[in-house]
């Protein structure tokens, strides 16, 4: 199924900026961030100071409040209005404090008053301590004699403190504002290049192919990041934009000169279809002779590696007999070399055996093909290996398995092979390999993963190849394990690729068309 993109407008605000260079989009987008990060920064400050402040003021005044009113509660005890005033005129150390008035119920005892200050006192209010209103805090506190009210004491402050803490906070978080943004314009003034080189080289490079119809041009690759990445998708699409380009050239040109033939052959119609029918007549008996020397061959190889098999028996027999008859010290050197044929002999032995195996894939089977789980498949492997994967200590690990339609030999030798070369070609660390299997796009994908010593990029295609050995005889094998690998996917309709580096482990992973899926065995996304 395609994925389906959905297109949706960008906002109006957006669309002016659609067609704005992208090095005036970049700035204008780190400006913008920026300078509005630094506004809400700057705001939250201010507020939080703000709130602070007021909230410290209204404790200051209220303390202020009470120890006047102390101070004051003889002079209103003994009704000596001189003393309280005396006492209310030490307030004008506090430079915003505008009035103070002691009242004797609601009768005015003793006033302070700021010069200049000309407002009348608030009357005393029973329920509220302090207030803030647009321009002043005032506080009430009432004056106790042994729990008992004599009056009220009240404060009026002007809030100037407040609105000059604010003046300046503003002052310097606008100041910090502008010199941020500055620093972030030449910051962002140097580091845009960073990401507007690499497209304006891409912007370049396309309008010239679209002006020239050069494919032949490629984009410079600046940095390795997705732009990088992009850089070389670009690059590849020329390529083979190139490639085909190419290649329709010399179609059409094959089509011209093509056409200049039937042109000339335009008056010889009759013998240029004769001819034609003789070439297909020849064309099939070339197809048919090709055919019946692929079954000579695959027969011939079926029949060599079988019939090999008894003459190498016999010689290893024979060798062995001689070791047991001649084994004094004084034929050591003879032993050595019975050694030498046993060890060829086996080689051959394994490599015959391997070979029939490889030709007996591609063999026309007469019985049809059977359900196989490959679970069974991958355990029974597992045991004809048994002796291997002890003595590595290897632990498997397999997932759910499908079963599908083929032939079990097939699959048998397929995972024998996957399996004994994570086991041949491990690492210093202990043997881990697990077998998974996913169902995706019509296919059915089955990775065997190793944590082994892994395969180098250059080698991924090569070590499919037929007696291909990437090292020598250090470690044992015929060099045809993965040609029968891959001779048994193909003969299945798959595919099979390696993915690996040196010292990571490798992934080999071949697909199936999930048409030979058995009926329910095996769920969609598992």
């Amino acid at each position: 199924m395609n994925d389906k993109i959905s297109y949706h407008p960008p906002a109006p605000w957006v669309r002016p900026l659609r067609d704005m260079p992208i090095r005036q989009k970049l700035m204008l987008i780190a400006m913008g961030t920026t300078a509005l990060a630094l506004l809400l920064a700057g705001i939250g400050i201010v507020s939080a100071d703000l709130v602070l402040f007021r909230s410290n003021l209204q404790n200051e005044l209220s303390a202020l409040a009470r120890i006047t009113a102390d101070d004051t509660t003889a002079a209103l005890a003994f009704d000596d209005p001189a003393a309280a005033a005396e006492t209310l005129g030490a307030l004008r150390a506090r430079s915003h404090l505008v009035i103070a008035c002691e009242f004797n119920g609601e009768k005015q005892f003793a006033r302070y008053a700021r010069n200049g200050a000309t407002m009348s006192c608030p009357l005393p209010e029973a329920r509220e301590a302090s207030r803030f209103d647009r321009h002043y805090l005032t506080v009430w506190e009432p004056i106790l004699l042994q729990g008992r009210r004599l009056g009220t004491l009240v404060l009026v402050y002007d809030l100037g403190a407040v609105y000059e803490r604010v003046k300046l906070y503003g002052i310097l978080v606008v100041g910090v504002f502008l010199l941020s943004t500055l620093i972030a314009f030449l910051l962002s003034a140097r580091l845009r290049s960073l990401v507007t080189t690499p497209v304006t080289e891409l912007a370049r490079v396309s309008a010239v192919v679209s002006k020239t119809r050069d494919y032949g041009v490629r984009a410079q690759k600046i940095s390795g990041d997705e732009l990088g990445l992009l850089v070389d998708a670009f690059n590849e699409m020329l390529s083979v934009i190139q490639l085909r380009d190419s290649e329709l050239r010399l179609a059409l040109l094959a089509r011209e000169v093509a056409l200049e033939d039937a042109q000339r052959a335009r008056n010889s119609l009759e013998g240029t279809l004769a001819r034609v029918a003789g070439l297909n007549d020849e064309l099939q008996a070339t197809n048919k002779s090709l055919a019946r020397s692929n079954e000579d061959l695959e027969r011939f190889a079926f029949i060599a590696s079988h019939d090999l098999q008894e003459p190498l028996r016999m010689i290893t027999v024979y060798s062995q007999l001689l070791v047991k008859r001649f084994s004094n010290a004084a034929n050591a050197q003879v032993s050595d070399y019975i050694e030498i044929i046993e060890s060829g002999t086996k080689r051959m032995r394994d490599l015959l055996a391997d070979l029939l195996a490889y030709a007996e894939i591609g063999a026309k089977v007469d019985e049809p093909a059977q359900d196989i789980d490959l679970a069974v498949i991958v355990r029974n492997a597992c045991e004809q290996m048994a002796m291997a994967i002890s003595e590595s200590g290897a632990v498997i690990t397999v997932a759910q398995l499908p079963v599908i339609r083929g032939f079990g030999n097939h699959f048998t030798s397929l995972f024998q092979n996957l399996i004994g070369n994570a086991v041949k070609y491990r690492g210093d660390r202990p043997v881990e390999i697990d077998i998974v299997a996913t169902r995706a796009d019509n296919q059915i994908r089955i990775c065997v993963s190793d944590n082994g010593i892994g395969i180098a990029p250059e080698y991924h295609t090569k070590i499919f190849a037929a007696f291909k050995r990437l090292h020598g005889k250090s470690i044992p094998g015929t060099g045809i394990g993965l040609a029968i690998c891959q001779r048994v996917v193909e003969r299945y309709g798959g595919r099979i690729w390696v993915e690996s580096e040196s010292g990571h482990g490798s992934n080999f992973i071949f697909t199936l068309p999930d048409s030979l899926l058995a009926p329910g065995s095996f769920r969609a996304g598992n």
